[in-house]
């Protein structure tokens, strides 16, 4: 594959060459010459375009991966933070022996002889 691609670029070579001789020798020929001017003009803006892109998208990597990539994982570990600091606390709470008491769940037979209790003593007064 290689030395297909040379003989190619090789031919090309020596065709420009062989019409530029040319072009002297007759100097009556400006069609070759203003042919390889616009290829000169095509192939400025091709690398201006390039520079250009290659600039851009280097700008927004940029700010991408130094600016939105920590802000997000900082968010994250905010978040997973809070997370494991809920789970601490409501495991905390049941190693110690503390309950905690849902609005909508079941109270414990304890809480309700409690509850009993006291609206008898209040009965009383």
């Amino acid at each position: 594959m290689s030395i297909i691609l040379f003989l190619v670029s090789m031919f090309i070579i020596g065709g420009l060459i062989f019409s530029k001789v040319f072009e002297v020798k007759v100097k009556k020929i400006h069609f070759i010459s203003n042919t390889f001017a616009k290829g000169d003009e095509q192939i400025h803006k091709l690398i201006e375009l390039g520079i250009y892109k290659y600039n851009r998208y280097r700008k927004i990597s940029n700010i991408f991966v130094f600016e939105f990539l920590p802000s997000y994982l900082y968010e994250v570990l905010v978040k997973s933070k809070d997370f494991v600091a809920k789970k601490y606390y409501s495991a905390g709470n049941s190693f110690r022996g503390r309950r905690v008491l849902k609005s909508n769940g079941s109270v414990s037979f304890f809480l309700e002889r409690l509850s009993e209790g006291k609206s008898t003593i209040e009965k009383k007064f």
